[in-house]
This record gives structure tokens, sequence and C-alpha cells, in this order.
């Protein structure tokens, strides 16, 4: 492990709690740890932000333009722990945030997390980059409304808080997007990361953005999107393409929203309620269908009656005669099939309600 901090006093912390389970090595500026880094490639490195010279961010994102065979694990040190400082570590390449002062149990905590999850999150980082370049490449508009509009039939299916957020992270996953989604009730915190499943900082960083009066926070290629219990923390906007960053932005406040009420409505209602609405608004739509249905038979009967009248036994009135025939055999397929459409997601619904 590798300290980046110039105050002795955490060198000396940092010693007394690691010392004998870890080659430990201490710096006191950037340039003395980006050197360190690329000579000993430490498996963590514990950075401070405020130094003379360089400073943490810079040395940061110097350390992640590094080529070594894994990257470390960066934890932040820092009295100055405001959410726009937090966004700014996790930006350029931090993975966790620690106050100053200093909690020992905490930072112990923190670091044994690091050393268990280190290669398996660089592994999936990787793959995410991947993937999302990809995506990134071929997404269009038309594959962004798809996306959107699957997402919304697939949220009115969820019925608890897990689901949802899976629901969410798979949409974003479709646009190519690394994201964490934060769920909220009555004092209880759910957070679930694309990449790393549940990062510490990742729910801290939510939990405080949630608590801005704005709805959208951008910072670089990170942009949290705030709404009631629900927030999204995307990692990778692609902030080179204005016109495609801003259609995004667009399109995961709408989605954000939708989860937001749909939280709600679970959270006040339950599924089972949700189901019996929706249960109930089928029911009248396809009675509404079938007294449509019958209104027009009675229109076009009543104009076949009419110009049975008119006409007479004129040559064009047989013609015109089965044009309405036509019409009318047309009509009856075509509300058929809507009520037969109808019907069958009405029995879609209740067989989630009897599995629920």
């Amino acid at each position: 492990m590798l300290v980046i901090d110039d105050d002795p006093i955490v060198s000396q912390v940092m010693q007394m709690l690691f010392e004998t389970e870890l080659h430990l090595t201490c710096k006191v500026t950037g340039e003395e740890g980006l050197k360190a880094v690329a000579e000993e490639k430490p498996e963590i490195v514990l950075l401070d932000i405020e130094m003379e010279g360089m400073d943490g961010y810079e040395a940061c994102r110097r350390i992640r333009q590094l080529d070594l065979p894994f990257q470390p694990y960066i934890i932040f040190v820092s009295a100055h722990s405001d959410p726009v400082k937090r966004l700014a570590a996790y930006s350029v390449g931090g993975e966790d945030f620690v106050s100053k002062p200093l909690q020992p149990e905490e930072l112990v905590r923190k670091v044994e997390q690091a050393l268990r999850y280190r290669r398996e999150i660089h592994e999936l980082k990787s793959q995410a980059r991947g993937a999302m370049s990809v995506a990134m490449s071929a997404m269009t508009d038309s594959s962004a409304l798809g996306i959107c509009l699957q997402y919304f039939r697939r949220l009115f299916q969820a019925v608890d808080s897990g689901q949802l957020m899976r629901t969410t992270l798979d949409a974003l996953g479709e646009f190519g997007l690394a994201a964490s989604v934060q769920f909220r009730d009555n004092g209880e915190v759910k957070t679930l990361s694309s990449e790393s499943g549940n990062s510490q900082l990742e729910s801290l960083l939510l939990q405080d953005l949630s608590a801005e009066r704005q709805h959208i926070v951008c910072y670089d290629s990170r942009c949290a999107f705030n709404y009631g219990p629900v927030s999204l923390l995307i990692n990778n906007m692609p902030v080179d393409d204005i016109e495609r960053c801003g259609k995004l932005k667009d399109y995961l406040a709408l989605m954000a929203e939708g989860a937001a009420e749909r939280a709600e409505v679970m959270t006040q209602d339950g599924a089972a309620a949700v189901q019996d609405r929706a249960g109930a608004t089928l029911a009248a739509m396809i009675e509404s269908q079938r007294a449509g249905q019958a209104d027009a038979r009675a229109l076009l009967g009543a104009m076949r009656a009419r110009m049975e009248d008119m006409l007479g036994n004129e040559p064009r009135a047989a013609l015109l005669l089965g044009l309405v025939d036509e019409a009318q055999d047309s009509l009856g397929k075509l509300q058929l099939q809507q009520v037969r459409e109808l019907e069958s997601l009405g029995r879609r619904l209740r067989g989630v309600a009897l599995r629920e």
C-alpha cells in the first residue's frame, strides 16, 4: 500500500494500522507518489487531496494514465468531504473516500474491502468500457426511444426495489452506460452498481446529491439524476458528443422520474393494489371497446338502410352496398383483434398477480 500525504501524523497512523499486515510506503508529494506507483505497483493508494505542487486530483489522473498490469484501488483521504469534492474525486478515478480526522475502524474496513475487490472491479470496468464503446457507436434516436419504451413496460411489472433497480440498470446498460441506482425508503438506503455491485463511495455520493434541489447534477463525464426516492449516477456520459449527451440527459431524466413514480406507488400501495388498479383499467378498456363495436355496427346498419332507401334499384346500389358490407366486416375483424389483445394482457396481468 502506498500513502501519499504531506501530513506526518497521517503517515504515522497508517504505519500503526497496517505495517504489520502490508508492505507500506509513504510519500509526501504527488510527484513522488506518481513515481512510486510506476515503480512499486501498489495494490492500494491512500491519496490526500490538498498538497503542495501536484494535488491529489492531478496525481489520480496521472496514475490512471499509467500503463500498469493492474490499476491500484485509490482511496481519497481529505478533510473536505462536501458532495462536490466527493464527486470530483470519483470523476478523476477514485474508488472510495475517507474523511479526516481519520476513524481507524472505518479505514481498516475500507482497506480490507479494497483488497478483496480490487481485481474484480478492475476487470468489470474494462468490460464495461468495451461494451459502452460498441453500444454507443451503434445507438440511434429510434433505438434509444425503443429502449425507453421497453424500460417502461418492464418498470410496470417491477414489484420491489430490487427488481426496480435491476430493471433500470439493464436499460442503462442497453445505452452503453455504466451506472448506479439508489432507492431510499423510510431511512433504508439500497444502492446497486452495474460495475461493482455496491460501491460505498457511489452510495454516499448519491445520498449527498439527493439532498440537492437540482434534479440533474453533472461533473465532467459523471451525471446524477435525483427524483424523489430514486437517484441515478451515470459514470460515462459521452461529453465529447454534445448532441448525443444532450439527448441522453432528456431520456435519463424521463427514466429517473418514471422510476421514482413507480417506487412511490410501490411504497404507498404495494404491488397488489397496483395490479388491482391495472386490472380494473383493462376491464374498463375492454368494456369500452365492446360498446364502441356495437355503436359502429349500428351506425353502419343505419347507413346501409339509408342508402337502400335513397338508391332503390339503381345499378350502382349493389356496388355501394357491397362496399358498406366490406367496411363493416373489416371493422368487425379489427375490433375483435383489439379486444383479444386487451384480454390477453389482462390474463398476463392476472398471472403475475397469482405468482405474487
